[in-house]
C-alpha cells in the first residue's frame, strides 16, 4: 500500500450547528496523523452549512453533502459514506472532541492487525467516564468512534434508516442495528481504548428524560429485525451467573401498576392497600430518577417518564409490524 493513501474517510453527521462544528473541526485539524492519509465528509441533514463554516470546510479540502431534508443520522451517515475513499470510514459526531492521536492510535492497531474489519475507540465523557458502558468483549457500537472497513460498510447496506421518524424527529437504535447486522456478517471486531473522543454528557435539559423515553418507539423495530441479538444484547444488567433484562422498562411498568393499583384499592376504600401500593411505586420511581442522578430538574418530570415510555412502545409496535428478520 503506497505510504500516502488515504487509509480514513471522517464521516460527521450534523444537523449544522456552527456551535458544535467549530470546536469539531480544530480537533480534526489537530489530528497528528498525516492529513495525507484521511479525508473528511460532513454529512448535513435538513440543514446546509452556513458560510463560515463552508470557507473552513473548503479550507480543509473536506466534502459537503447538504440534504434540505431531514432523513436522520443514519441515512446522513450512509450519504457521507458514499462519498468515502479511505479504507475505513471513520466515525464521530459534531458534539464530539478527538483527542489529536486519535485517526494515529486507530491506524496503528489497524496497521498491526489488518484483519480487523471494525474498530472501536474509547468514547468518554468530561470526567473520564465511559458514556457506555461496554459488557465483556462486546463493542457498544456507538458512532461517535467507530472504524468499519469501507467495503464491509457497503456489503451491509450500511445503517438502516427506518430507525427516524420524520414527524417528530426521534431516532434511536440504529447503532445496535447496524452492529447487530456486521456481527451477522462474521464481522472481525475489536475495542481499542487509545483513540479517544469526548463525548458531552447527554439529558441535560428539564424535559430531556421525557425526550429519551420517546425514543423507545425504536425497540419493537430492533427486536423485529434482529431478535435473538435484542434478547440477549439490549439492557442486560449482568452480576455473575445472574443477569436482569430491561431492568429500566420493569421499572417503569412496576410504577405503572402500583399507581393504578394503589388508585383501585383508594376507589374501594381500602386506604391501608392503597399506601402499601403507592409506596412501591414510590420506590420504583425512586429507580426511575436515579438515571438521571436524582437532578432536581429530572425529578419534576420523572412521574411523567414510564407513561411517555409505553405510548412509544405501543407506536413501535405498529411501526414493527410485518418486519422479518435480518438474514
Amino acid at each position: 500500500m503506497p505510504a500516502d493513501a488515504i487509509r480514513f474517510t471522517v464521516v460527521v453527521p450534523t444537523r449544522g450547528r456552527d456551535d458544535l462544528l467549530n470546536p469539531l473541526l480544530d480537533a480534526l485539524a489537530a489530528q497528528t496523523l498525516d492529513r495525507s492519509r484521511w479525508d473528511l465528509v460532513v454529512s448535513f441533514d435538513g440543514a446546509e452549512p452556513s458560510p463560515a463554516i463552508a470557507r473552513r470546510l473548503d479550507a480543509m479540502a473536506a466534502s459537503t453533502i447538504a440534504n434540505r431534508e431531514r432523513r436522520g443520522p443514519g441515512a446522513a451517515r450512509n450519504a457521507g459514506a458514499a462519498r468515502g475513499t479511505g479504507d475505513y470510514l471513520a466515525f464521530t459526531e459534531d458534539d464530539c472532541n478527538p483527542a489529536p492521536g486519535w485517526l494515529e492510535r486507530a491506524l496503528e492497531r489497524l496497521d498491526r492487525d489488518p484483519a480487523i474489519d471494525v474498530l472501536e475507540g474509547a468514547t468518554l465523557l468530561p470526567d473520564g467516564r465511559p458514556a457506555r458502558r461496554r459488557a465483556a468483549d462486546r463493542l457498544t457500537w456507538l458512532p461517535t468512534n467507530l472504524f468499519v472497513r469501507r467495503s464491509l460498510f457497503e456489503a451491509v447496506g450500511g445503517y438502516c434508516e427506518r430507525f427516524f421518524d420524520p414527524a417528530t424527529g426521534v431516532y434511536f437504535r440504529e447503532d445496535s442495528d447496524f452492529g447487530f447486522t456486521v456481527m451477522g456478517r462474521g464481522a472481525r471486531v475489536l475495542h481499542d481504548e487509545r483513540p479517544r473522543v469526548v463525548h458531552p454528557r447527554e439529558h441535560s435539559a428539564w424535559l430531556d428524560p421525557v425526550r429519551w423515553a420517546r425514543r423507545y418507539e425504536m425497540d419493537p423495530l430492533l427486536a423485529a429485525r434482529h431478535p435473538e441479538a435484542f434478547q440477549d444484547e439490549i439492557e442486560v444488567s449482568r452480576w455473575g451467573p445472574f443477569q436482569l433484562r430491561r431492568p429500566f422498562v420493569r421499572a417503569c411498568a412496576g410504577f405503572l401498576l402500583g399507581c393504578l393499583v394503589a388508585l383501585g384499592f383508594l376507589a374501594l376504600g381500602n386506604a391501608g392497600l392503597a399506601s402499601w401500593f403507592a409506596a412501591v411505586a414510590l420506590i420504583l420511581l425512586l429507580v426511575i430518577a436515579a438515571k438521571w442522578r436524582f437532578e432536581p430538574k429530572h425529578l419534576v418530570v420523572a412521574p411523567v417518564v414510564p407513561v411517555v415510555l409505553f405510548l412509544a412502545l405501543l407506536r413501535g409496535r405498529r411501526r414493527a409490524a410485518g418486519v422479518a428478520p435480518v438474514e
